[in-house]
């Protein structure tokens, strides 16, 4: 199985854990109402052709709002990566192995990769979890012929969201996005996405909350190639307010 494969394969089984953990005897679809506010400190990694192992800096971040009415939940969500290229000293370039295939030298650089997801949900009655449609955007600093400055496209997937009542809960989210498109130059790439993030939650008081994460998003060009692929890995540490 390819790397990215099973990393899907990884995501799917760690999104069912987080749904039975559940906590058992909760009602599902609790009839509510709440906006959550969520904000987190990235500390990942950013593999695809500018780097093989990117780190990620101080301005990296992940960040969330969510408004939960009835069996109803809507969320707009990013995580940006800021990362440098890969290099080998401060006046060295960077090795990009472009998408259409030729290999360029530029200088190394601060590279950010962000991607930005809207979803609407609704609670399907399954130990708290929603199932949904979203809509995905990505962004770089960087264009032709190095990379892609875009990525739009829409997909489905499922989403369990921690009680902001109880002393410990998990959440997670997984989505999938066949066809996200954007231009290379003149020409159209369509790419495959999917991200997850899941993790747990703990109260600090009656409105605010901790959070330890996991953040994995997989970006694939149509049909299979491993010519810029994208992986981040990226775990994260934050807290949230709930209004």
């Amino acid at each position: 199985m390819k790397p990215v494969g099973r990393l899907h394969v990884v995501a799917a089984i760690a999104l069912t854990w987080i749904a039975m953990q559940g906590s058992a005897g909760a009602v599902p679809c609790a009839r509510e109402e709440r906006l959550t506010i969520a904000g987190a400190k990235s500390v990942g990694d950013v593999y695809n052709q500018l780097a093989s192992d990117g780190d990620e800096l101080a301005a990296s971040y992940f960040a969330k709002a969510t408004l939960v009415r009835g069996a109803y939940a809507y969320t707009i969500q990013t995580h940006h990566s800021a990362y440098d290229t890969q290099h080998e000293g401060a006046n060295t370039n960077t090795g990009v192995h472009t998408i259409a295939g030729p290999t360029v030298a530029v200088p190394w650089f601060v590279a950010t990769d962000e991607t930005v997801e809207a979803r609407a949900e609704r609670c399907i009655g399954f130990l708290g979890v929603y199932a949904g449609f979203g809509v995905a955007r990505t962004s770089t600093n960087y264009d032709y012929p190095l990379g892609y400055k875009h990525l739009f496209g829409f997909g489905i997937g499922l989403e369990r969201y921690a009680d902001p009542r109880k002393p410990f809960d998990a959440f997670g989210a997984l989505y999938y996005y066949p066809a996200a498109t954007g231009q290379y130059g003149g020409t159209q790439l369509a790419y495959t996405i999917v991200t997850f993030d899941g993790g747990v939650r703990a109260r600090i008081g009656s409105r605010t909350g901790a959070f330890l994460g996991l953040y994995q998003e997989m970006r694939s060009l149509h049909p299979g190639s491993r010519a810029g692929q994208t992986v981040r890995v990226a775990p994260y540490f934050g807290f949230d307010l709930t209004l």
